[in-house]
């Protein structure tokens, strides 16, 4: 037995479940998580003020797979 754990855009979550369900695997656990990785955040301006969002939204896909 595997546990295998991703961490995805919210924006491709659908192709990836799609593609599991393609091969066989009937479940997962999905998380709403923050965090950020080789973007290292961005900057965004709201009302004229511009301001620094370090932890952008991602989705962590838990799957349990036999060893087959």
């Amino acid at each position: 037995m595997h546990k295998i754990e991703a961490f995805l855009r919210p924006a491709a979550l659908e192709d990836v479940q799609k593609a599991l369900a393609g091969i066989g695997i009937a479940g997962m656990s999905v998380i709403e998580v923050r965090g950020f990785g080789r973007q290292r955040g961005h900057r965004e301006v709201y009302r004229g003020a511009e301001y620094s969002v370090d932890f952008v939204p991602k989705i962590k896909v838990e799957i349990a797979v036999s060893d087959e």
